[in-house]
């Protein structure tokens, strides 16, 4: 008795050191900020910089999900149809997200950081690269809108004819 009696205080330390570990690894969980996921048909106008009045059409995908340290896990892909000034497909894996500061102008929303490749129709070898997409406005026909290349001056602003972009998350206000 005298033995367990002169135990106690460590078995108290090592009950009490196990019992406080699954709280402070919940307290540093990564956890799901939002999601987002959309596809169909979108009107591509040229960006700030580009041949003025250039319009086409891209079917896109994109699923994504954004976790609480930044990262971020899915995909994105855009096809251009033929005919487009300058069509191809880019299509990569999402890495990780952040939101772009809300001032009015074109670069609002929520920046995915995607790897991927580049294929041009018409001739060249794929190209890998990263590029920057931002979800601007979640909604269907009219409504949704996203935007690729440099949220400042994007080569491709979007704005949905068909489908919908679905954000499960309170991130664009």
């Amino acid at each position: 008795m005298k033995k367990l009696l002169n135990l106690l205080p460590a078995i108290s330390l090592a009950v009490a050191m196990l019992a406080s570990h699954p709280a402070a690894a919940a307290a540093n969980a990564v956890t799901v900020v939002a999601t987002i996921n959309g596809g169909g048909t979108s009107l591509m106008y040229a960006g700030p910089g580009f041949a003025p009045g250039t319009k086409n059409v891209s079917s896109f995908g994109i699923h994504a999900t954004l976790y609480s340290d930044g990262t971020a896990t899915g995909h994105v892909d855009c096809v251009d149809q033929h005919g487009d000034v300058s069509a191809g497909n880019i299509f990569g894996d999402v890495t990780s997200w952040s939101l772009v500061p809300k001032d009015g102008d074109i670069d609002d929303g929520i920046l995915l950081h995607v790897t991927g490749t580049l294929v041009t129709f018409g001739g060249g070898p794929p190209v890998d690269m990263k590029f920057p997409v931002t979800i601007q406005a979640a909604g269907g026909a009219g409504v949704g809108k996203w935007t690729l290349g440099n949220p400042q001056a994007p080569f491709c602003i979007e704005i949905l004819l068909s489908g919908q972009i679905v954000v499960r998350g309170n991130l664009l206000g």
